[in-house]
């Protein structure tokens, strides 16, 4: 068994409710097609108003205005059915089947929605970082793409809620914010910033994450990857639980391999 000296935890989608869940029900209440608002950022490349607003070059309000522009651009169309063509998609045989008339999307409305996601503790993974805690075994570190809400920004924060829960925000050694330090997952900077920072080599790290391009570029970097799928946290305690021989799932202080 490998000896490893920090468990790294990205936030959203691991320890608390995703944004993707945030944007498909916002596509599903705006008739937009599955993954079209992913693409659609995705596309926007490292300048895209998301890219910029957790790196921390913009605020949230000037983002919210250039965020509504660019999920509204017809251009997201022509990028969406690209990419259903790259997916091997055939079952799509022209965009007006798929697409609204219009597409007009309100930046405000989608991240008040993606946020509130991300106000719900994931109880199954918030027992696994406790445990691992009190083993004081390993460093338990968060690193996440966020962003940082000013007082101008108060008003969209009231209707959902607050922040990341605090009971899981002090459970962590280092809280490590794309927003804070100017650099966002999948950028390999971030990952040796951080290996820096704990005072490890990627080899020594595992790594948790939701997203397959910020996993990938992690393990490029050696560090062990987990993927955390959607509504199934389960799948992925039982892998970290192989890869450092403790139970994170029952009471037991010691797997049994």
């Amino acid at each position: 068994m490998e000896t490893y000296k920090a468990i790294i935890f990205d936030i959203g989608g691991v320890c608390v409710g995703s944004p993707l869940e945030g944007i498909a029900q916002y596509e599903r209440k705006h008739n937009l097609p599955p993954n079209f608002i992913n693409v659609s950022i995705s596309k926007a490349g490292e300048n895209g108003a998301f890219q910029r607003l957790e790196r921390g070059e913009i605020t949230v309000h000037e983002f919210l205005k250039i965020f509504s522009e660019e999920m509204s651009n017809p251009k997201n169309k022509e990028l969406y059915l690209e990419y259903l063509l790259l997916r091997g998609d055939k079952t799509i045989s022209n965009e007006t089947s798929i697409f609204p008339a219009t597409i007009t999307i309100e930046g405000k409305e989608l991240f008040q929605i993606m946020i509130a996601k991300m106000t719900k503790l994931n109880p199954i993974m918030f027992k696994a970082i406790k445990k691992l805690k009190a083993s004081n075994k390993f460093k338990i570190v968060a690193l996440t793409n966020n962003f940082q809400f000013s007082n101008e920004d108060s008003q969209i924060m009231e209707p959902i809620g607050g922040n990341i829960p605090l009971e899981l925000k002090n459970l962590f050694d280092e809280y490590i914010e794309s927003s804070i330090i100017g650099m966002r997952k999948p950028d390999p900077k971030i990952f040796l910033y951080t290996c820096n920072k704990l005072k490890i080599e990627p080899k020594e790290a595992i790594f948790l994450d939701d997203i397959g391009i910020n996993l990938k570029s992690a393990k490029n970097l050696g560090m062990k990857t987990i993927k955390v799928e959607l509504n199934n946290s389960e799948k992925a305690i039982k892998e970290l639980e192989k890869s450092i021989g403790i139970s994170l799932l029952n009471n037991d202080n010691k797997l049994k391999l």
